[in-house]
């Protein structure tokens, strides 16, 4: 809640908190809820990146949201990107859409040539998000990206990635798709996951100072999406 703690403030939190756990509730939702009072977005992300994790365990990913029809809250999450970066979180950034989770059935992930950093997690979370009672119907789908003068050497690299266990997934599981590096991937993405019910990609911490939200946008064909960064390559096992 935006203002300065005091006994007003404090009074409105406990009454959206038990708010917030009515809805949770009703909707059968097995979540940790909690209200933070700050005068700031900055310092309310600094003080949740230092609450203490409720499984006696420290936290060590955070989730933001913005509306892809409405994405002014994006900003925000850019703005403060570094500060979550500087204590090496995971950043899992879902844009979502009118369509929420569809059918919660297909899962497409999507690695690119520069992205094998954030494979890994990209998997873990979707085999989490399989294990929700949910998704009980729910498969992934991966889409390994490559340009087209690059096929050989990126399928090669893939496998060897496979073979050694870097990436804990069968071959069978993974579609190789060739693109032009005139083209955008988006529309590759746009076109093969339209019917997917929450789409992953990865993206790189150094973004673009000039036009950072670039990266976040033209996927408008798509519903959920779920960009991740990896503070450091996962090893599964």
């Amino acid at each position: 809640m935006n203002g300065y703690l005091s006994r007003q403030t404090n009074k409105e939190a406990s009454i959206a908190l038990r708010r917030l756990i009515n809805m949770a509730e009703n909707s059968k939702s097995n979540v940790y809820l909690d209200v933070i009072v700050s005068p700031s977005y900055t310092s309310a992300i600094a003080q949740v990146l230092q609450l203490p994790g409720i499984s006696g365990k420290e936290n060590n990913i955070i989730l933001f949201e913005f509306s892809k029809s409405n994405p002014d809250n994006l900003n925000d999450i850019l703005d403060n990107f570094r500060l979550v970066k500087a204590i090496d979180f995971d950043v899992c950034i879902l844009g979502s859409s009118e369509k929420g989770f569809g059918f919660h059935r297909d899962i497409h992930i999507w690695i690119t040539p520069t992205d094998y950093k954030n494979a890994n997690l990209m998997i873990l979370l979707g085999y989490i998000i399989l294990g929700h009672p949910d998704w009980a119907n729910g498969q992934i789908r991966i889409f390994a990206v490559y340009p087209d003068h690059s096929q050989q050497e990126q399928k090669d690299r893939l496998s060897r990635l496979i073979q050694t266990g870097r990436l804990p997934i069968s071959p069978n599981n993974i579609e190789l798709i060739s693109y032009s590096e005139e083209g955008d991937i988006r529309e590759k993405i746009n076109s093969r996951s339209k019917d997917a019910d929450l789409t992953m990609m990865g993206f790189w911490e150094h973004l673009d100072k000039e036009d950072p939200k670039h990266v976040f946008e033209g996927y408008d064909g798509i519903g959920n999406v779920l960009f991740v960064n990896t503070s450091e390559e996962k090893d599964l096992v």
